[in-house]
């Protein structure tokens, strides 16, 4: 069977405070939105849509071997997936949904979510994770092992709220399931939006099955809102990058002062001296010696040498 997927780019990012929509922030030197992208291709899919806005228009043909959807009004997350599922056209197969903002998905979580709905037949399945603070999330409401519903804080009661189980807001969905469901969805709240979590709901009420799978890592769905939040994603990503290489035999002195970005290829016994900072597709050979204060970008380093400032 067919499996696309759907990548949500619409938001204007409004607590960026930004004139940039929020998708093509950088992370670690790219886009926010083409994290999400590599994590797409690398599950091989049929086809990627990226669905932007009226402020996203430089979005659009950045990125090759992606579809682009249009959504002329920001009328929700729903809205966005039904404009998506208008340019599949496949009969049957499952769709992804994932959003511009999470770039730390890895695409081993989503092999796993889409392993997991396919062997229990489900006609969704969400991640969720159970956050320090769920406040502001909605809340997984279940009934045995399949969820019985969605419920956003602010419409939740009391017991509910106690549910620390959140939405982590990645899902999968028999295609045909959704296109069904997303034909149900009103814009029945104070936003006037058509809300995706709504299909939820309208499927489990049309007797269908709802899986939930919870991760063990919930940084890997830690969202971008403010330059906070975009900080804190780099942050993990910095600290990933400079164990990787430690585990590989690069010596980091005062790894909390050096900033290397993913794609940078160091060789073992290489030494980076504090207060260094090494982007792009830099390329540095073994027993080489980084002092400190050097900036590299896209440099190619011979075995042996030595760069200082």
């Amino acid at each position: 069977m067919s499996l696309s997927v759907i990548i949500l780019a619409g938001g204007i990012g409004k607590r960026m405070k930004s004139k940039k929509v929020k998708a093509l922030h950088l992370i670690m030197g790219k886009p926010m939105v083409e994290w999400v992208i590599e994590t797409a291709r690398a599950i091989s899919p049929d086809s990627i849509l990226l669905v932007y806005g009226k402020k996203g228009e430089e979005m659009k043909n950045l990125f090759q071997g992606v579809n682009y959807v249009f959504q002329p009004e920001p009328l929700g997350t729903g809205d966005a997936v039904s404009r998506g599922l208008g340019e599949i056209k496949e009969e049957k197969g499952h769709t992804l949904i994932l959003s511009s903002d999470v770039p730390l998905l890895s695409s081993r979580t989503i092999e796993n979510l889409i392993d997991y709905h396919k062997k229990n037949n489900y006609d969704a399945t969400l991640l969720t994770f159970i956050p320090d603070n769920p406040s502001g999330y909605g809340r997984i409401i279940r009934e045995g092992t399949e969820i019985k519903a969605i419920v956003e804080e602010k419409d939740a009661s009391e017991e509910e709220k106690r549910t620390r189980e959140v939405n982590g807001g990645t899902y999968i969905f028999s295609l045909q399931t959704l296109r069904d469901a997303i034909g149900l969805l009103r814009p029945d709240n104070t936003q006037g939006e058509y809300y995706l979590t709504d299909v939820i709901s309208i499927i489990r009420n049309k007797g269908g099955k709802i899986g939930g799978l919870k991760i063990d890592d919930p940084s890997e769905l830690k969202g971008v809102n403010t330059r906070e939040d975009q900080n804190g994603v780099i942050e993990l990503l910095r600290r990933r990058k400079i164990r990787e290489l430690q585990m590989e035999g690069v010596t980091i002195f005062m790894p909390d002062t050096v900033y290397i970005e993913p794609d940078v290829k160091i060789g073992s016994d290489t030494i980076i001296h504090p207060n260094v900072v090494i982007t792009g597709n830099t390329v540095i050979g073994s027993d080489c010696i980084i002092y400190p204060f050097v900036h590299l970008s896209g440099d190619k380093i011979p075995p042996g040498s030595k760069i200082e400032k």
